[in-house]
């Protein structure tokens, strides 16, 4: 099983392009068995909520998929200060990590705003930290334990039975976690 921030990494290419049986999770390659969260409808799901909340104005920040490095963070704080710099700052920004958010919203914090009075924010994830902050944060939960079982379940199928099993990507569903940010 292939869980891993760059799949874009020769090796990680080399393992598979290889024979092995692989399962990858939250990456798709062609002719390979991915375990995937339903990204397109948490997206959705989220932005709807912020929506029905009455922000229109939304910040998107997100960052590329590979290993979170030193610059990446530098960047993504200078992103944050700009944003609540702006004339007509956004009313609401989407992180597309909770771990992002922790850090947005500390960023927020040093700027002189409050959230969810001044500026509102919402993660993707569901970690459980993001439940005990104060104030809580609006994320999407994802259900690892789902991602987690179908990955293990499809990889003991390729081993077991490697001539009948069919590459195949599952969808995970998650849901929801509504907060006070």
């Amino acid at each position: 099983c292939v869980v891993c921030v760059n799949f874009l990494d020769p090796q990680v290419l080399e393992l598979v392009q290889s024979e092995l049986p692989v399962v990858t999770v939250d990456h798709m390659f062609n002719n390979r068995t991915s375990i995937v969260s339903d990204n397109v409808k948490g997206v959705q799901t989220l932005v709807n909520h912020v929506f029905g909340m009455g922000h229109r104005n939304i910040a998107f920040i997100h960052g590329e998929r590979t290993a979170v490095t030193e610059s990446r963070c530098a960047s993504f704080y200078k992103t944050c200060y700009d944003l609540l710099a702006l004339p007509q700052r956004p009313t609401c920004i989407f992180f597309t990590e909770d771990v992002s958010a922790l850090g947005g919203l500390a960023a927020i914090a040093r700027a002189g705003l409050r959230v969810p009075e001044d500026i509102s924010a919402v993660g993707y994830d569901g970690i459980p930290l993001a439940k005990m902050m104060i104030p809580s944060l609006t994320t999407y939960h994802q259900d690892t334990q789902a991602i987690g079982y179908w990955a293990a379940d499809r990889l003991v199928s390729l081993i077991e039975h490697p001539k009948t099993t069919l590459p195949e990507s599952i969808l995970i569903p998650g849901s929801l976690l509504e907060g006070a940010s």
